[in-house]
């Protein structure tokens, strides 16, 4: 009796283990079936979307059930055109582009904005008798490309200051990189220069010295932000999820930027080829991506159609835009009080205990 004991208890023990380990497992594949697969468009692949590396390297998104696929795009017009054909359930981009696609029928939805202040600049040498936009007469402007965002800025601007973009300057593609931008500027090629602002201060920690000449009025606008498509704009814990997790990359961030870089050189090394350029960029990009703090506690995502309607009015003076668009329609803003529903000093303890020695 005994023997026939010790034979059959082992093999008993054996089996409840194996349901368990088959149980755990079955539990787990379900864990990973809950996450909803996501491809978020940026309109960079640069250091300027650090907050969503850093919310996808962390685990941010996984957190809120999303399986998010970052896709880097050429700039904010992509980001337009990929989601007014729903290839993406959300995407990263500036009033500059999404404003004209709105205009030709995209169902595009702001509901986050992730920089507050315009995020394009238009610059001069330092020392340049030129002091604002309608010092421009007769000169040329060199701009990253002549697809970038910062064109239809560039031409609003230059309506608003009484100038004729099509007449009164030259606007010519020069690149993004600083040897070619400072080689343009020294020979006189270009007399001002526009690109995005981490891009302009990337150039800047390399030895081009430039001063903006970009209206101060444009500096608390909504800049760039997030907007759902005509499929997602309803979805609420995707927005909020996307949000959240944005928005605790982006604090993290914040908190040790030597931290954020060592992440960012996992995900996107190209940027720090030149160590300090990259860090002199990212510094750029988090002073004009960093929320309002009222009260304590940071404020992620901030907008209204207010903010964004200013941006239809300069583009209509522009020629961007043709017709009045009442951005009441499609700015989502009642989801802000959920999207920053979490504890920001836990973002700010994982901030301090990740590795910076990278």
């Amino acid at each position: 009796m005994n023997s026939t004991k010790r034979s059959t208890r082992p093999r008993f023990v054996f089996l409840a283990v194996a349901v368990c380990l088959a149980v755990f497992a079955a539990a787990c594949a379900d864990d990973e079936a809950e996450l909803r697969d996501v491809d978020l468009a940026l309109s960079t692949t640069s250091g300027f979307g650090y907050g969503y590396w850093i919310a996808l390297d962390q685990g941010f998104y996984a957190d809120e059930g999303l399986n998010v696929t970052l896709q880097g795009t050429g700039g904010s017009s992509d980001v337009a055109q990929i989601l007014a054909a729903n290839n993406a359930a959300a995407g990263m981009g500036v009033p500059g582009a999404m404003l004209p696609a709105i205009e030709a029928g995209a169902g595009l939805y702001p509901f986050f904005t992730y920089a507050y202040g315009e995020v394009f600049d238009v610059v001069v040498p330092a020392g340049s008798p030129i002091g604002n936009i309608a010092g421009l007469a007769g000169l040329t402007i060199g701009i990253s490309e002549l697809a970038g965002g910062e064109v239809p800025l560039v031409r609003a601007l230059l309506v608003e200051a009484g100038l004729n973009p099509d007449s009164d300057v030259e606007i010519i593609e020069v690149g993004a990189d600083a040897p070619s931008v400072k080689a343009a500027l020294d020979n006189d090629r270009i007399q001002a220069y526009s690109s995005a602002k981490s891009d302009i201060a990337s150039m800047n920690a390399t030895g081009l010295e430039t001063v903006s000449i970009t209206p101060a009025s444009l500096d608390t606008l909504p800049a760039e932000g997030l907007l759902a498509t005509e499929d997602t704009r309803n979805d609420d814990d995707l927005l909020i999820g996307l949000g959240r997790a944005t928005a605790k990359g982006q604090l993290l961030a914040y908190v040790s930027q030597d931290a954020a870089v060592c992440i960012l050189k996992e995900h996107i090394p190209e940027e720090f080829t030149d160590e300090q350029a990259g860090r002199e960029g990212l510094a750029a990009v988090i002073e004009i991506t960093t929320a309002p703090q009222p009260a304590g506690d940071y404020v992620f995502g901030f907008l209204d159609a207010a903010g964004w309607n200013t941006y239809v009015n300069i583009f209509i003076q522009g020629g961007v835009l043709s017709q009045q668009i009442d951005m009441g329609q499609y700015v989502i803003d009642d989801l802000l009080d959920e999207i920053n529903d979490f504890d920001q000093q836990e973002i700010i303890d994982l901030a301090n205990s990740l590795p910076t020695d990278c």
